[in-house]
C-alpha cells in the first residue's frame, strides 16, 4: 500500500514538473527569392508563475539548447502577484534572445497589469496588444502580431465578435510594408476558424493546458471555453493556408494537477525556400 502511493506520488510529479519538447518543421516556398531562410522559434504558454528549478534553471536549460532566433509567449505568465518566478524566467530569458508577448485571461484575472508591465519592459519583452512587429533574417520579413485577450474588455462580452473587429481593423491597414511570413501570437485556441480566415501563415496560442487529463485515446477531458473532450488542446492543426500550433502550457491555474500531461515548450522551424 506504502509502496503504492510512494508510486503515485512519484507519477504526479513527474506529470507535472519533467519538461518535454514538442518539434515542428514548416516550409513553405517564395519563387521571387533568390535565397532561403531558417526561423527557430520558441513558444511558451500558460507559465502560471511556476518555478522549475532554482532560478527557473530547468526551463532555461531547454530553451537554450534549442537555439532560438526569438521567444514568444501566449499568454498567462502570472497567476498573480508576486511575479517572482515569472520575473526571473523574463529575466533568464531575455539573455537568450528576442521575447514577444501576448496577454493572456489570467493577466486580466490577476489586476494590476501596470506592475506586470514594468517587469516586462525591464527585461525589454515586446508586449504585441493589437499591433505587430516585424522580424528580420536573412533578407525576409516575419510580421508578428499579438492578438489581446478579450477577457480586458470584460467578462460578459462576445469574444468572437471583438476578436473579429480587432482582426479586421489590423489585417486592413494598408500602410504597412509588405511581410514575407505572418504569425498570429493569441492566447485562445478554440477560435481556429476565425484566424483562418486571415492572412496568417502560422498562429500560436495556449490557454487549454493540454485538456488537463489526456488519457488514452483523447485530446484531454476539458479545457476553458470548450468544455468536455475539447478539440483544440494542442499539436499543430490546419485550415486554408493556416497551421495553429497549440502548446499544452507548463502551470496549472484553478485545477493544480495534470495527468498523462507533462509541462511542454514548443519549438518551431520555420523554413522558407526561394527558388
Amino acid at each position: 500500500m506504502y509502496l503504492l502511493f510512494l508510486l503515485l506520488l512519484i507519477f504526479g510529479y513527474f506529470s507535472n514538473n519533467y519538461l518535454c519538447v514538442a518539434a515542428y518543421r514548416l516550409t513553405c516556398r517564395i519563387p521571387e527569392k533568390k535565397t532561403s531562410s531558417s526561423l527557430s522559434v520558441v513558444h511558451i504558454s500558460d507559465l502560471h508563475n511556476k518555478t522549475f528549478g532554482h532560478d527557473q534553471f530547468w526551463l532555461i536549460k531547454k530553451i537554450r539548447d534549442l537555439h532560438p532566433d526569438l521567444i514568444v509567449v501566449t499568454g498567462d505568465l502570472v497567476d498573480g502577484a508576486p511575479y517572482r518566478h515569472a520575473a526571473v524566467f523574463l529575466q533568464q530569458a531575455s539573455r537568450i534572445c528576442p521575447i514577444y508577448f501576448v496577454r493572456g485571461n489570467h493577466e486580466s484575472a490577476a489586476g494590476n497589469f501596470p506592475s506586470l508591465k514594468k517587469v516586462l519592459s525591464r527585461y525589454g519583452v515586446r508586449v504585441l496588444k493589437n499591433c505587430s512587429a516585424d522580424f528580420c533574417k536573412d533578407g525576409y520579413t516575419y510580421r508578428i502580431t499579438g492578438l489581446d485577450d478579450p477577457r480586458f474588455r470584460g467578462k460578459n462580452k462576445n469574444y468572437t465578435a471583438l476578436l473579429q473587429k480587432t482582426l479586421n481593423q489590423m489585417t486592413c491597414r494598408t500602410e504597412e510594408p509588405h511581410a514575407d511570413y505572418q504569425i498570429l501570437l493569441t492566447h485562445r485556441p478554440e477560435l481556429f476558424s476565425l484566424y483562418a480566415s486571415y492572412p496568417f501563415d502560422l498562429v500560436l496560442c495556449g490557454h487549454a493546458h493540454g485538456g488537463q487529463f489526456r488519457l488514452p485515446f483523447t485530446d484531454g477531458l476539458y479545457a476553458p471555453n470548450q468544455g468536455i473532450f475539447p478539440k483544440y488542446t494542442s499539436g499543430a492543426h490546419t485550415q486554408n493556408r493556416t497551421t495553429e500550433i497549440i502548446s499544452r502550457g507548463l502551470g496549472n491555474s484553478s485545477f493544480p494537477l495534470r495527468l498523462f500531461n507533462c509541462p511542454q515548450i514548443v519549438h518551431i522551424q520555420i523554413t522558407i525556400n526561394g527558388r
